[in-house]
């Protein structure tokens, strides 16, 4: 009995689902935990702002204020207008845009220059 492409599709299928439901029952064991310790986190960041520190060391540990940023941009035609005007060019992210390189490479058969492109090919698959 050989196996078939349906066999081994159906085999792809029933493991994704498995790792899918594996991956939903861990993210539930672990909800809890991770509550408790965005708890912790806004009780740990409340104490050091009221003590006026940046940092606390403690016999389990020491405990510091450290920052996370996120720039993201909320009017494009001011934003560019501001580089552009003042050659602010450092502001900006030098990457090719991926959907605009495909697209260019489909009508001119090439990358533009400067530009590495790739195509790699993964399989899908849909339950039936």
């Amino acid at each position: 009995m050989s196996t078939t492409i349906d066999d081994r599709v159906d085999q792809y299928v029933k493991i994704r689902d498995k790792i899918r439901e594996m991956e939903k029952t861990h993210e539930e064991i672990i909800k809890p935990y991770k509550e408790a310790l965005e708890g912790l986190n806004s009780l740990l960041l409340q104490h050091l702002q009221t003590m006026g520190v940046e940092s606390a060391r403690t016999m389990s540990g020491t405990v510091y204020i450290t920052p996370k940023t996120s720039a993201s941009v909320a009017d494009v035609s001011a934003f560019w207008d501001f580089i552009i005007s003042n050659n602010a060019f450092e502001l900006i992210d030098k990457r090719a845009n991926k959907t605009a390189v495909s697209d260019f490479v489909r009508e001119k058969g090439m990358a533009p220059p400067g530009v590495n492109y790739s195509v790699t090919h993964v399989v899908g698959v849909r339950r039936s």
